[in-house]
């Protein structure tokens, strides 16, 4: 592997760490701002203006940003009834095909994504309320994560083409602890 390949490949995965912290960040600033609306309530019989609008946008981080790291680890909910009993040759034609399919329709979402957010940027799109809340930079979280999403997809067809590893057992090689951690779970 050159050294250029394996470079974009640890810059590939430390933006989704990043993207993945931002995501943790996300859910830690939503729930502080949702316990102050509480408490604001209940001792000063108040509310804060803009806490409901901040913190349904930033369900957009909570959601997107995660999505290339968990992809990568191989963390998403699966149903392997059919798959697990195939023979390698038929798991790698079906894993090749669900890769391409996936890298096309998420580059796709992407793109229209990044559209939206821009769009919504240039018209100044805001929620009303007592607070004018701008919406672009939720919405541009969705493209980002998406993007990262996208390519570790490619990055996951390109492992199968060229190093003949199905997804699983790459996630199982760079995260070993977490096939134990199921194994302990099962028994």
């Amino acid at each position: 592997m050159t050294s250029l390949t394996s470079c974009a490949l640890g810059v590939q995965k430390k933006l989704e760490e990043i993207a993945c912290y931002a995501s943790a960040l996300a859910v830690a600033t939503m729930m502080t701002i949702t316990v102050l609306e509480v408490a604001a309530r209940a001792l000063l019989s108040i509310s804060l203006p803009g806490a409901y609008e901040y913190v349904s946008l930033m369900f957009v981080y909570l959601i997107y940003l995660g999505l290339g790291y968990s992809q990568r680890r191989d963390a998403h909910i699966t149903v392997g009834i059919l798959y697990d009993f195939l023979p390698r040759a038929a798991r790698k034609a079906a894993e090749a095909v669900y890769l391409l399919g996936a890298f096309l329709f998420f580059t796709t979402l992407t793109w229209t994504s990044a559209e939206s957010a821009w769009s919504n940027y240039v018209m100044g799109d805001t929620i009303l309320g007592i607070v004018e809340v701008k919406t672009w930079w939720a919405r541009a979280g969705i493209p980002i994560g998406l993007a990262l999403f996208s390519l570790r997809f490619l990055t996951q067809l390109i492992n199968l083409i060229v190093k003949n590893e199905l997804l699983e057992e790459t996630a199982a090689i760079e995260f070993p602890h977490q096939n134990s951690e199921e194994d302990e779970n099962k028994s």
